[in-house]
C-alpha cells in the first residue's frame, strides 16, 4: 500500500518538474514567444487578437494556419514554429494591403506616389 501511494507521487513529481523546459521544446510555444518579442521590440502590441482573425480567417494563400497545419500534419516542428510565429506578427504588408483598402485610401495613395514620381501613373486594379 505505501509502495503505491510512493509511485503515484514519484510520477506526479516527475511530471510536474518539466516546467519551462518542456514549454520551450513545444514548436508552437517557441514560435509565439518570438512573435511576441518581435512585435514588442518594433513597437506594437505584442498579440493582437483582431489581426489574428482578420488574418487566420482569409481563405487565401496568406493564411498563417497554413504553415502550422502542414507542419502538424507532416510532423515537422521548425514549419510548425514557423506557423506559430506568423500567426501572431503581421506581416508588414498587411496595413498596407490594396484588398483591405477603401477607394478614397487607394486614391489618395495614387496621387501621393503620382506627386513624388513625376508624372507616371500608377493603377491599381
Amino acid at each position: 500500500m505505501v509502495r503505491k501511494r510512493y509511485n503515484a507521487v514519484k510520477r506526479t513529481y516527475t511530471r510536474a518538474r518539466g516546467g519551462i523546459s518542456s514549454i520551450l521544446q513545444n514548436p508552437v510555444a517557441i514560435g509565439v514567444i518570438t512573435g511576441a518579442i518581435k512585435n514588442t521590440i518594433s513597437g506594437q502590441p505584442p498579440i493582437n487578437i483582431r489581426s489574428i482573425q482578420r488574418r487566420a480567417t482569409q481563405p487565401n494563400a496568406k493564411n498563417p494556419l497554413i504553415y502550422l497545419l502542414a507542419g502538424y500534419f507532416l510532423k515537422n516542428k521548425p514549419l510548425m514554429a514557423i506557423g506559430a510565429f506568423q500567426i501572431v506578427d503581421p506581416p508588414v504588408s498587411v496595413d498596407e494591403d490594396v484588398d483591405d483598402m477603401s477607394d478614397e485610401e487607394i486614391e489618395a495613395l495614387s496621387e501621393e506616389i503620382e506627386e513624388e514620381g513625376g508624372g507616371e501613373k500608377i493603377y491599381i486594379h
